[in-house]
């Protein structure tokens, strides 16, 4: 086990620290709860981005890697974190991710831990039963769990609550906390940045520009933007997709674009760091979200933040992110041709593209803002500290 400088008072768990949603969500918690006065150490068990751990480091934050293999199997990762409770005796554990099954949350019991959260991120629709029996299980072994939106907490437990300290049933033990997007910081970067240099740098300068960001894997749906852009291009012949993001199906979709004869449309912008992805967005006309399921939609709220029109997926979180024919549009998953169709409109009329990003602007400040959420996770946890 590596780790730098442990504190004793919360310990964050989770299972990966890599770029993509629950890692920035992950370090708006961090932020959230040293804003209230808390220590923080974040503890990750498997794989790790360097550039992620920096990000969290900088804030003053401990970061304690365990460095396990998931074929080791579950018997290390129990042992290591009972010593770990033991050791740190922190007074709250909060579980991101369930995952590996129950195995955080039942060391944090056995080693006396005072207080025990958990958060589940994505949506039970696309898995079994027997996720969602151990969720429900946690759940009851948990003092409180958290859920990123209300599709996400309905998908797992049958109904939603948004968390207000003002209106609480003492006897719920699950809630709804949106994550937060720094409008404030994307607003300055958007205005901030110099456009016409990192179009040319792209070279993408007098074009249109579609962008998606996110890992490059199947639920999030880049295959089917691809195949739309096959049909946007035939109309639009001046328009690039930019791709921000990797993953596992990075090499498939490269092939994919190659088979449509869009190769020439299409630039792979690879991995980037949350203040890069915000630079990307100012250059980009709108943003397409075609998620499989999204227990959020992270991506969708920050390209609202930076004032552009989102086309997503009727699923999940994204319908609750989005608001159809207002922000941008929310269409069936799996259907390109809507998407292009939909994607060539909004192209097309540059002025409600700029009226669409204005409204999603305005919608991020009022539900989706860090603010909120720095406010509702202090809230949440002065509240479930002291409940007996």
């Amino acid at each position: 086990m590596r780790s730098r400088a442990l504190s004793k008072d919360i310990l964050i768990l989770l299972p990966v620290l890599l770029v993509g949603g629950t890692e920035i969500q992950t370090m708006s918690l961090v932020r959230a709860l040293r804003f209230g006065g808390y220590n923080v150490s974040v503890c990750c068990y498997y794989e790790h981005d360097d550039s992620v751990i920096s990000q969290i480091e900088s804030s003053g934050t401990n970061v304690i890697l365990l460095d396990l293999r998931r074929s080791a199997g579950i018997s290390p990762l129990f042992l290591h974190l009972k010593r770990l409770f033991e050791d740190l005796e922190p007074h709250i554990v909060h579980v991101q991710y369930i995952a590996p099954g129950l195995i955080p949350i039942i060391a944090a019991k056995i080693a006396g831990v005072r207080r025990i959260f958990a958060t589940v991120h994505q949506p039970g629709r696309p898995y079994g039963w027997r996720p969602k029996f151990l969720i429900q299980v946690a759940a009851q072994l948990c003092d409180v769990f958290f859920c990123n939106s209300k599709a996400v907490e309905e998908s797992w437990f049958g109904d939603s609550q948004i968390f207000d300290p003002e209106k609480m049933d003492p006897r719920r033990r699950h809630f709804t906390i949106f994550n937060g997007v720094d409008i404030d910081k994307i607003e300055k970067t958007v205005k901030g940045v110099d456009k016409e240099n990192i179009k040319e740098s792209l070279n993408v300068k007098n074009k249109k520009i579609i962008g998606v960001v996110g890992r490059l894997r199947k639920e999030k749906g880049q295959a089917t933007l691809l195949e739309s852009m096959k049909i946007v291009i035939k109309e639009l012949p001046n328009t690039i997709l930019l791709v921000v993001g990797d993953g596992p199906d990075r090499a498939s979709l490269k092939d994919l674009a190659e088979k449509l004869g869009i190769t020439d449309h299409v630039k792979w912008l690879g991995q980037r760091d949350p203040d890069e992805v915000v630079e990307v967005y100012s250059i980009m006309d709108v943003v397409a979200v075609p998620s499989v399921f999204e227990g959020f939609g992270f991506s969708a709220a920050e390209a609202m933040a930076a004032g552009l029109p989102v086309v997503g997926t009727r699923v999940d979180g994204l319908s609750e992110v989005i608001e159809h024919e207002v922000t941008g549009y929310l269409l069936p998953p799996g259907s390109s041709h809507d998407l292009a169709r939909t994607l060539i409109q909004l192209l097309s009329n540059p002025e409600k593209s700029k009226q669409m990003g204005e409204k999603g602007r305005e919608r991020v400040r009022e539900l989706f803002s860090i603010q909120h959420f720095i406010h509702s996770i202090i809230s949440a946890y002065q509240y479930f500290s002291i409940k007996k």
